[in-house]
């Protein structure tokens, strides 16, 4: 590499970083603003119960929004570390699936989204796994769903087996993304040009779950077209047992 290169390589990386700083502080500001705003009105007298609990609910969910940027950032900076590692262990897909799509039951409620979920049941479903990270990838990706399908939409979470692994998928109803953007959907900062509306947060869910599903050795990738909705799919190494159980499990349709 030439020395233009090389300095050109460098002023692309000092930009990009000014980048992320100006976006970070900009994602930040906001959730912060209304936290302190909400704060200012408490300290006024003879507010109201209805007022105070209004108040109260603004500065948690925009507290808890900030919370989860840092921790992301936290979360990315690792995955970047060498010393970064999943510790796994034999656990049940489907417990995984179940407790992933329960806790988004209410959010999915709120949103008019209906919210299904299938697994099979038993040792055919073990998977070699941190389930704590297991469960984050299916929040991001839950999640990510949920803020882009449309009230009345569906979102399908489910597992199977395939072969040596089991393979988790998140398919939904929403607008699709665009052919020309699917290469980008796991870069970090990236987010999508055709719902500016809904561009929150920091780009990072998915760069994230790419970085822990390959931490475990597994791949991810995306499969959508515009109009047709969805489906995010990652595989995770199965836990190698005896003849697989036939039962399944799922919420009622």
């Amino acid at each position: 590499m030439s020395s233009h290169e090389r300095l050109a390589e460098l002023k692309d990386r000092l930009e990009a970083k000014t980048r992320l700083l100006q976006d970070v502080a900009h994602e930040l500001k906001n959730p912060l603003a209304v936290v302190h705003g909400y704060a200012s009105f408490l300290s006024r007298e003879n507010l109201s119960p209805a007022e105070t609990a209004k108040a109260l609910r603004a500065i948690l969910s925009n507290a808890e929004r900030a919370a989860e940027m840092v921790a992301q950032l936290q979360d990315a900076a690792r995955l970047e570390s060498d010393s970064f590692s999943v510790e796994t262990r034999a656990v049940a897909g489907a417990a995984l699936l179940q407790e992933a799509a329960e806790s988004a039951e209410l959010e999915a409620a709120r949103r008019g989204v209906r919210l299904r979920w299938r697994a099979a049941v038993g040792d055919s479903l073990l998977v070699d796994a941190d389930a704590r990270r297991v469960l984050q990838i299916l929040a991001n990706l839950i999640g990510n769903a949920l803020k882009f399908t449309p009230e009345g939409g569906l979102i399908e979470v489910s597992a199977q087996r395939e072969g040596r692994a089991v393979r988790f998928s998140v398919i939904d109803t929403g607008p699709g993304i665009p052919a020309a953007e699917l290469p980008h959907v796991f870069d970090r900062f990236y987010q999508t040009r055709d719902n500016p509306q809904k561009r929150k947060g920091l780009g990072l869910g998915l760069a994230i779950c790419k970085g822990l599903v390959e931490a475990h050795g597994g791949r991810i990738w995306v499969e959508s077209l515009p109009g047709a909705g969805s489906g995010f799919n990652f595989t995770l190494s199965a836990v190698q047992t005896p003849a697989p159980e036939e039962d399944s499990c799922s919420t009622p349709r």
